[in-house]
């Protein structure tokens, strides 16, 4: 009797193992499936040896890149692509297919593909979901999803380090990036980096090699589907001409300058023959010392575009370009205490 009930115990026990295994395996295949790592895929654009797999980071000419939408466009940096006659995606569960480069950004060097493959591979595409709020905030968390050489999936975690930060590179300025506590190498350069909900916070840029391991920077998704959506339309981006070098003014730095607005620009030097010179505003020129840091003055402050309030130096861009060069727009700006309006017509920034 004793024998028979251990027998019945054993297979009880087996087919409640059995039924959790299934069950695990199945909510494991639908987490890959709903992951917002599907959207991750591998992109390559150069003859690959054997041996390149067992490298721990991607060279030039391979790297990570993200479905934008089911007509297989794929977001990647253009510095990852070598050969634009010879590329390649790998989708997650779908293969390896030939693309096509479509254009390019200059200024964040975002770069979109168009996979070459049958209708029954576009559809089963998991383009990412773009988030909801315009960035991060102060200490959220962030997910970055890049590549290794042999194409699996690799992971890195860290938190939004400051939600709005500019970032000279010696040849442009790029304004509105996200910095985080993800250091962007190879292996990430335009990796998708994803909020906690999964939805898509930015794209993974590289800002130097002589960064501390703990700071990297991201492009903000709401300037990557601007920039995506204007390269699908006409192969190329047009960013509005201001025509201006600035800084950015927040509370305490403008009652540091005794500014008479809490925010804005302040205009540094004005561009020979700029739409800004046209339009009569004036740079900086003077300057203050204040303990180890040096601050313009005498700069025309700009306080507002269209008679919406600036808030920052990202912020005065993005309201140029989403005008788009040849707009007109009406510029609220203070000289010296007193505030004045000037009509200034966007040009189309120079290469």
């Amino acid at each position: 009797m004793k024998k028979r009930l251990d027998i019945f115990s054993i297979v009880v026990c087996s087919a409640v193992l059995l039924a959790f295994s299934c069950t695990s395996l199945r909510a494991a295949e639908r987490y890959k499936q709903s992951s917002p790592l599907s959207s991750v895929v591998f992109v390559t654009s150069k003859k690959l040896n054997h041996n390149d797999a067992l490298l721990p980071t991607a060279f030039k000419g391979e790297g990570p890149g993200f479905i934008y939408d089911k007509q297989g466009h794929v977001v990647v940096q253009a510095s990852i692509i070598s050969d634009k006659h010879s590329i390649e995606c790998s989708v997650p569960a779908l293969g390896y297919w030939p693309a096509v480069l479509i254009g390019q950004d200059s200024r964040t060097g975002i770069a979109v593909l168009e996979i070459k493959a049958p209708a029954k591979i576009l559809n089963s595409l998991r383009p990412v979901k773009f988030t909801n709020s315009s960035r991060p905030v102060l200490g959220q968390e962030i997910i970055a999803g890049g590549v290794s050489p042999d194409g699996k999936i690799t992971v890195l975690k860290g938190i939004c380090s400051v939600p709005e930060r500019s970032l000279n590179l010696g040849d442009r300025t790029i304004y509105s990036l996200i910095q985080t506590s993800i250091y962007v190498y190879e292996g990430f350069n335009g990796a998708p980096f994803f909020e906690k909900s999964g939805r898509l916070a930015g794209a993974g840029i590289i800002a130097g090699h002589n960064l501390p391991p703990n700071m990297g920077f991201a492009i903000p998704a709401s300037q990557i589907r601007w920039i995506v959506q204007q390269i699908i339309a006409t192969g190329q981006v047009k960013w509005a001409w201001f025509g201006a070098s600035f800084i950015s003014i927040d509370p305490s730095l403008s009652t540091l300058l005794d500014l008479p607005a809490d925010r804005g620009i302040v205009l540094v030097k004005i561009q020979k023959g700029s739409p800004a010179e046209q339009a009569g505003l004036h740079g900086a020129d003077r300057s203050l010392r204040l303990g180890n840091r040096l601050y313009p003055l005498g700069g025309d402050f700009i306080v507002a575009i269209d008679r919406t309030p600036v808030t920052s130096d990202g912020h005065f861009v993005n309201l140029i370009n989403k005008k788009g060069p040849g707009a007109q727009v009406l510029v609220s700006f203070y000289r010296g205490k007193k505030r004045e309006r000037v009509k200034v017509r966007l040009g189309e920034k120079p290469e």
